[in-house]
């Protein structure tokens, strides 16, 4: 998915405030994100990445930067992968892990005082595909990468692990689109969308909003910060 496609991304490391210098865990960030978080943790700094996509976890790594390590793995939530200063959990879709593994990542992998910031998708992430969806009668099981977890029912989770200062931050974002089809397009790998699957998901949208011309389309996040 393009950077420009993915804002909460650069909302989330906003919220963590990375310092350089620091020691910053990266979990499943955006490819075109990895300069961007390099920079934020300076020469001197460390910035380990974690990507399940190993095409994707072997393009950052022929980035060559010092500062950076990447491990193509699939987290479970019980790694524990060094101790850093940040943590930062920002999948853009599903499949997630279950909601008590982001508070284990944090207390396994954090130094106390470390600084997290959890973003995922929204109980429905992106409501007007799940509609289009809807519409063609599709099983919600094709619309499961969408369906994220709500921020109330994280939080309790992250507390109830002992996490400190555990906050929810407004995850609302507006993305500007030239047509219906590129919001198909974004997330088509996310759904495993076949060409024809993509073509019916567009001519939907198309009814649903009565023309092919640009658009804006909601995309809900859970975000949430805290420390160890």
């Amino acid at each position: 998915m393009p950077p420009e496609l993915q804002p909460w991304i650069a909302a989330a490391m906003a919220l963590l405030d990375v310092r350089r210098q620091d020691r910053l865990l990266a979990i499943e960030p955006g490819l075109g994100q990895v300069r961007a978080l390099a920079a934020s943790v300076g020469s001197r700094g460390q910035l380990t990445l974690v990507l399940r996509d190993r095409a994707a976890a072997e393009r950052a790594a022929e980035l060559v930067l010092p500062q950076v390590t990447v491990l193509a793995h699939t987290t479970s939530g019980g790694e524990r992968f060094g101790t850093f200063d940040a943590l930062l959990l920002t999948p853009a879709c599903g499949p997630l892990l279950a909601p008590g593994a982001y508070a284990d990542l944090a207390k396994s992998n954090l130094r106390p005082g470390g600084r997290f910031v959890v973003d995922l998708p929204g109980p429905e992430m992106v409501p007007d595909l799940v509609a289009a969806a809807h519409e063609l009668r599709w099983p919600d099981a094709r619309c499961e990468a969408l369906h994220g977890l709500a921020d109330d029912l994280l939080a309790e989770v992250l507390r109830n692990a002992g996490l400190r200062e555990v906050t929810g931050v407004l995850g609302a974002h507006l993305l500007s689109l030239g047509t219906p089809g590129d919001l198909v397009f974004a997330f088509a790998e996310a759904l495993d969308l076949a060409e024809p699957e993509r073509l019916e998901l567009t001519h939907a949208l198309v009814r649903r909003r009565s023309g092919t011309g640009p658009c804006d389309v909601l995309v809900h996040r859970t975000r949430l910060l805290g420390r160890r």
